[in-house]
């Protein structure tokens, strides 16, 4: 009954938040991809629940949002120019040929139920980011940095409980329970909540160059310490080395040269510190220096089963979503010397490899291409003269580097998924490309009611 009422109450705020204030779903959902958990909160409904897969607070506002979105381009003509504008984007076009390419692939597929789910779920996040492109505007660029930043330092506390007690309050079902303790907060998996808290660590340094105020400047020097905190308890090996490749692209795109250093230095003190409370995460850390297939033969087979996947469809794959079937027919005998043996390779560029083939590599390579042209762009747009970044901060809103921030934020989430898997399956890499698209529009063509 109590599940019942949360839906609910949970259907009626979004409803009221699509009619009254429709921006502030977006940063809602920032706040809802971290709260997995909420699968918890609600009914299942049933097949009916299992088929459309909505019964969690992301999609549940993943749809409204989408709702929202079609309301106004009925009825908004100046959201009927920017739709056209923005289907027309570059960054729209090749993440719709991926969209098309898997759609095809059913043709073909080796599970063509699972292509077709697949496709739809790709469908349905391509019009989230169209969605989200229509609802925001470049003004409120920052609100969803904020959301993630906010959100990672209210999960701080229920992090350093579990850390300290021990204590998970919630894990899923299929989750493999290790010998370590990994924090998770209110994530199934504490490789998703590290992804989230680099996310979070990217936002904080696109607002620390929002500022100039000292005494703000150090309280988020200060929120750095608290995240790289949580980073450490989730014992994740794939968030670290994701963390390190993001800062030697801050070093490389951003001028706060200083926040990065700091982190490196904050970063060997809350180290000491987690670790003389948790000296048992050393040696799983310590681990990622052996190389990572050697940190998991179970994971290192499922490489080697896709790039044979891969080879025996060379040019197109074997349809979308098919990874987990082909295995299963053909190479998972092997893994019955395995603990709860995984069927999915938990690498996005070989998933796509063996699923789409060449086509589906060249389609990603492109979705990149555009992503760093963008970024090359807004450099140029924001003023650069030389090597002197000081006139940058002169606007309140610098496309440069609220781009970067989304770019980084689409980077990170690439990297993690070479070890977790979700790539295109994360909201918040469309989001990302959403604000890429919108950064491009100027102030007058947005949405004006908040």
């Amino acid at each position: 009954m109590i599940q019942w009422i949360v839906l609910v109450i949970t259907v009626l705020a979004l409803v009221s938040l699509a009619i009254y204030r429709p921006f502030w779903l977006v940063p809602l959902l920032a706040v809802a991809v971290a709260l997995e958990i909420s699968s918890s909160w609600y009914p299942g409904l049933g097949q009916l629940g299992a088929a459309l897969d909505l019964v969690t607070l992301t999609r549940m506002t993943t749809v409204v949002i989408i709702l929202t979105a079609g309301v106004h381009l009925l009825f908004k003509p100046e959201i009927r120019q920017k739709f056209v504008a923005v289907i027309k984007d570059p960054l729209t076009i090749v993440l719709f040929i991926f969209l098309l390419l898997g759609a095809v692939s059913v043709l073909y597929s080796a599970d063509s139920g699972k292509t077709v789910i697949e496709t739809v779920r790709l469908a349905v996040m391509f019009l989230l980011m169209i969605s989200i492109a229509l609802l925001m505007n470049k003004r409120r660029a920052y609100i969803p940095l904020q959301a993630v930043h906010i959100t990672a330092l209210l999960l701080a506390p229920l992090a350093l409980y579990e850390g300290i007690t021990g204590n998970l309050i919630w894990q899923g079902e299929t989750l493999l329970r290790e010998q370590i303790l990994r924090v998770n907060a209110t994530f199934v998996d504490p490789n998703i909540f590290a992804r989230f808290i680099v996310l979070a660590i990217i936002a904080n340094f696109i607002l620390q160059l929002k500022t100039r105020d000292r005494q703000i400047k150090t309280i988020y020097m200060a929120c750095l310490a608290i995240l790289l905190a949580e980073l450490l308890l989730t014992s994740s090996r794939g968030g670290l080395i994701t963390l390190v490749v993001i800062l030697v692209a801050a070093l490389i795109l951003l001028p706060n040269k200083r926040a990065v250093l700091w982190i490196l230095g904050l970063g060997v003190l809350c180290g000491a510190i987690v670790l003389f409370l948790r000296p048992d995460i050393w040696e799983r850390l310590v681990s990622v220096t052996q190389g990572l297939g050697a940190t998991s033969a179970q994971r290192a087979y499922l490489w080697q089963a896709a790039i044979e996947i891969f080879k025996s469809n060379i040019l197109t794959g074997t349809g979308l979503g098919s990874f987990q079937t082909v295995f299963l027919q053909n190479f998972s005998h092997v893994l019955s010397g395995f603990r709860d043996g995984a069927t999915v390779s938990h690498t996005t560029v070989l998933t796509i490899a063996a699923e789409l083939g060449l086509l589906g590599l060249a389609a990603l390579a492109a979705v990149w291409v555009v992503l760093i042209s963008k970024l090359l762009q807004y450099f140029t747009l924001s003023g650069y003269k030389g090597h002197d970044l000081r006139n940058m901060f002169d606007d309140s809103v610098n496309e440069y580097f609220v781009g970067t921030g989304y770019f980084l934020w689409a980077l990170a989430i690439f990297i993690s998924s070479q070890g977790e898997g979700r790539f295109f399956e994360d909201p918040l890499l469309w989001l990302s490309c959403a604000m890429l698209i919108v950064l491009k529009f100027s102030r007058g063509s947005i949405i004006r009611r908040f």
